[in-house]
């Protein structure tokens, strides 16, 4: 295998991101799930039964890619999030839209873990592994970048036909899927473990959650983050409809928050540099916190702008937590590793969702954004303890 080759693999990951971010319909799925007759209750249930699929999918996926391979991981997770697609544009029941709904968790957590172990070994067999935090970063800066274009893009595209933008996302990620399959494995030490797979697989989880605190306490704080904060997503447009922000303006400003996540994960590499990494984990709870709180203090038709912390927070995690995780975990257990890190991200949405949906039900959307922002502030500044603790930071 070719230098030259490997180096191939850079662009194609820059267009495989690109294009798995382009999800046309997002500013506009639930109006369509109202118009097949779903209601709320029945779209959350869909969306949690998302999050269980991928719970028990992610580290057996993440397990795949460093076993079988990197690259079929991609492959196959692309070409069946495409098939996902398909489903949801043709799909006119709850049934099928859950049907839809599984095919998608089992493609994104095929994808979950195995593009960024296969970046950051392909920079390793090159020499360039320090330049990890730097690429990673312009990924996603890539990434958001399209799924900011894809909003401005499906909120046009939904006025002619809410269907259309599930077959133009279909469209994205079946280029993502081409460019996946133009990819080259790159080398990596082979692991395993005389007593079998499934104790190999024990071992990495162990290595993980338990012997290393501080990859230990990162996945732990990522999941935090994460977690949280796709409850928080959930409850942005119910937000907006609150501060009597026009429908039509949903996709400008999901567009807007997808080019400031972008911004922020092409700035990571310099902005942790320059803050240290101590700094640069406190302040992700806090912004965090500091978003949810603000939403549920002012309602304003300006209040979309207190998104953009939490939209700080989720550029800037990625890249940054995911080179700290990298640093201190072997080549044959990465991709599971950041696997566990995903799964434990979908066990705290979980657990948090139900009880915000309760909250948002029997109170109201303030209610729900001051208990998430209550619940980020209290348990960051618990993993921020413990980080200080065991002299990660």
């Amino acid at each position: 295998m070719t230098a030259e080759g490997l180096k191939r693999n850079i662009p194609l990951l820059y267009a495989a991101r690109l294009c798995e971010y382009m999800v046309f319909f997002v500013p506009v799925v639930v109006v369509f799930f109202q118009g097949q007759g779903l209601s709320m209750t029945q779209i959350m249930v869909l969306q949690t039964a998302f999050a269980v699929a991928i719970v028990a999918l992610e580290v057996p996926s993440g397990f795949f890619a460093d076993r079988v391979g990197r690259k079929p991981s991609l492959f196959i997770g692309a070409a069946v999030i495409t098939a996902a697609c398909v489903v949801y544009g043709t799909g006119s029941s709850f049934a099928q839209f859950l049907v839809a709904e599984l095919l998608w968790a089992l493609g994104g957590s095929l994808l979950s873990g195995a593009d960024s172990a296969v970046l950051y070994d392909t920079l390793l067999a090159l020499g360039r592994d320090k330049e990890y935090q730097k690429i990673e970063g312009h990924a996603s800066f890539l990434g958001l970048l399209g799924a900011a274009a894809s909003a401005v893009v499906g909120g046009f595209v939904a006025t002619a036909g809410l269907r259309l933008t599930f077959f133009l996302t279909a469209a994205a990620l079946t280029a993502a899927t081409v460019a996946s399959l133009l990819l080259r494995e790159p080398p990596r030490t082979k692991g395993g473990h005389a007593r079998g797979e499934l104790y190999y697989l024990y071992k990495i989880s162990r290595f993980a959650l338990y012997k290393n605190a501080e990859v230990r306490w990162l996945i732990l704080l990522a999941a935090l983050i994460n977690g949280l904060g796709t409850v928080g997503f959930w409850l942005y447009q119910p937000y907006f409809e609150l501060c009597d922000i026009p429908l039509y303006y949903f996709g400008l400003i999901f567009a807007l928050f997808n080019v400031f996540a972008a911004t922020s994960g092409k700035a990571a590499f310099a902005v942790e540099r320059f803050i240290g990494k101590r700094l640069a984990l406190i302040s992700l709870p806090a912004l965090l916190g500091l978003s949810l709180f603000a939403m549920a203090a002012f309602i304003t038709p300006f209040g979309f702008l207190f998104v953009l912390f939490a939209q700080f927070v989720r550029g800037f995690s990625h890249p940054v937590i995911s080179d700290y995780i990298n640093r201190h975990t072997w080549s044959d257990k990465r991709a599971t590793v950041m696997s566990i890190k995903n799964l434990v991200t979908r066990v705290v949405f979980v657990a948090a969702a139900p009880a915000i949906g309760v909250a948002v039900d029997r109170g109201d959307v303030r209610l729900g954004l001051l208990l998430t922002g209550i619940a980020t502030v209290v348990v960051g500044a618990a993993l921020v303890f413990a980080l200080r603790r065991d002299r990660v930071i």
